[in-house]
């Protein structure tokens, strides 16, 4: 099976990460890059450059042209809904960029057009796939370390907000557009428990001080930078039913850091890390260092490369995708939470715990 693979969004993410790993896919005899499409022509054209294929003038010539089997959607997230399920009524399945969707019914909808046309749906969660994650959740699993406790994450960027684009309603902010990566795998680490409640605060910070620093380019962002209701600081709590508890930040100002990215666990039995990985256990008397050694598990590059590798390994199995379908409606609500918190300034209860 040769999977004919077409491109919906020809943005900075697709051209700096995505197209070098379908060329990647495709040198090795995964698959074959057959077009792509953007709203803009000449972001489009400069992208089939690129990749070797056509560009298409609209996603419904793509489809009817190209007959891809695999579509990846990397567009803005209101389009998200729409643009899978056209995907999906044309016979092809679906790969999409985070943030999943504006809502858990829209997300819900994807999943659902999905099962009818029995097609796979999966999301651009690729720390999922690095072999240094994977690792540590096959050691958490185990049951060396007792049962997870607590997830500590973080997602914060030294490049100042993303200004260059439109901003789509009812999406969010830092929270969602940021860190849905972090949730998920935090979720995953967790398998997947049922969710309690969620707190949160979103916060402007930029409006309050009118200009910030951005240490990565060494420039100012101003306050107009973004719409009034796109925070730029969020912080967030939730509670499982197995007792376990999750807090995360979402910064879009950060200070220079030389961890932008993180989790921090806390099991019974001990504490792991990732970006950087770390392994210790708790035996009693000693804290023993589990770290596999510099070298033996080094950290990966957090690219597509093994997102895509897994996405078409399901595709020629015929499933499960990489992130299922429940997995992707767990994770869109327990967004949909935290905004619904922030909204209204108090705790939302998920389930009875």
């Amino acid at each position: 099976m040769n999977p004919r693979v077409a491109v919906i969004g020809c943005g900075r993410i697709t051209m700096e990460s995505h197209l070098p790993a379908w060329q990647a896919a495709a040198a090795a005899g995964r698959c074959s890059l057959v077009g792509v499409t953007d709203l803009d022509p000449i972001r489009a054209r400069r992208a089939a450059a690129q990749a070797g294929v056509p560009a298409y003038p609209s996603v419904e010539a793509l489809l009817r042209e190209a007959h891809p089997d695999i579509v990846l959607i990397a567009t803005l997230l209101d389009s998200h809904r729409d643009l899978a399920i056209q995907a999906f009524a044309a016979g092809c399945h679906v790969l999409c960029e985070k943030p999943i969707a504006r809502n858990a019914a829209e997300a819900a909808a994807m999943v659902e057009a999905a099962a009818r046309a029995r097609r796979l749906l999966s999301i651009c969660f690729q720390y999922r796939s690095l072999p240094e994650v994977r690792y540590l959740r096959e050691r958490l699993a185990s049951g060396e370390f007792g049962a997870i406790l607590s997830i500590r994450t973080w997602g914060t960027d030294v490049r100042g907000l993303p200004v260059n684009r439109p901003w789509p309603r009812g999406g969010g902010g830092a929270l969602n557009h940021f860190t849905s990566h972090n949730l998920d795998l935090a979720l995953w680490l967790l398998g997947f428990p049922a969710i309690v409640s969620a707190s949160a605060t979103g916060w402007q910070r930029l409006p309050r001080i009118g200009v910030a620093a951005v240490p990565m380019t060494g420039g100012l962002q101003r306050a107009d930078a973004v719409p009034p209701d796109i925070e730029d600081l969020g912080h967030g709590l939730v509670r499982f039913a197995d007792g376990s508890a999750l807090t995360v930040e979402a910064n879009w100002l950060a200070r220079p850091t030389e961890r932008p990215t993180g989790w921090e666990v806390l099991t019974e039995r001990g504490a792991a890390s990732l970006m950087p990985l770390g392994l210790w256990r708790d035996d009693g008397d000693a804290w023993i260092d589990l770290t596999p050694l510099g070298g033996t598990l080094a950290p990966s590059p957090v690219g597509m490369s093994g997102l895509i590798d897994d996405f078409l390994a399901a595709v020629e199995a015929g499933g499960p995708a990489p992130v299922d379908g429940p997995e992707i409606v767990a994770v869109q609500q327990l967004v949909d939470a935290l905004y619904a918190s922030i909204e209204s300034g108090r705790e939302v209860r998920l389930t009875q715990g």
